[in-house]
């Protein structure tokens, strides 16, 4: 299985059923408060290989250039730009395993933001706590290559752009709970492309 995770003001949109999604590590739009924040609703579970999210996986790697693009030169309005990033444990020093998307095993999924280049590689910080893993925390710097990054995502002008894993980890919530996340985020699963 799968799990998408986050924290802060869209914690709870995730524990709600909405994704690994939204806000996930970024913190809400400005003009967002934590109205998420005591929703105690579990995290959808994802089961490993599912086609739409496999297909989510491909999208995001397929754009990944667009994203890095932005990331190097945000256009005006744009900002939060984050990564996904999964993980497993490890009894090793770190104390955990980078997985990229199709890897073995049961990978926690975290958003990560503050977005470093690191030689041939990036490192940024978990923004969200983990919900599996036991050798992780929020804040704590991973490092990665291209390959690992399942997702990415930014906001533009209060709108996200990117998350093409969100509609997926949806599918596996209420119409009530994909309605929430078009309203509160813009984000649209009906449409049959995501940004």
């Amino acid at each position: 299985m799968v799990r998408f995770v986050s924290r802060r003001f869209a914690r709870a949109a995730i524990r709600a059923g909405a994704i690994g999604c939204v806000a996930a590590l970024l913190s809400a739009p400005p003009s967002a408060g934590p109205a998420l924040a005591a929703d105690p609703n579990p995290v959808p579970a994802v089961p490993k290989g599912d086609p739409a999210m496999n297909a989510a996986f491909a999208r995001a790697a397929a754009t990944l250039d667009a994203f890095l693009a932005a990331w190097r030169n945000p256009p005006h309005g744009a900002g939060r730009f984050a990564v996904k990033i999964g993980l497993v444990d490890t009894p090793n020093a770190p104390g955990y395993a980078v997985a990229p998307p199709g890897a073995p095993g049961s990978i926690e999924w975290f958003w990560a933001r503050d977005l470093r280049a690191e030689g041939a590689g990036f490192s940024a910080r978990l923004a969200n706590d983990p919900d599996m893993l036991r050798n992780v925390s929020i804040g704590q710097v991973v490092r990665f290559t291209r390959q690992d990054i399942g997702d990415w995502m930014y906001w533009q002008d209060n709108k996200i752009v990117g998350n093409a894993t969100a509609c997926p980890a949806l599918a596996h919530a209420s119409a009530d709970r994909r309605r929430e996340m078009k309203e509160r985020y813009g984000l649209d699963c009906d449409q049959t492309a995501n940004p």
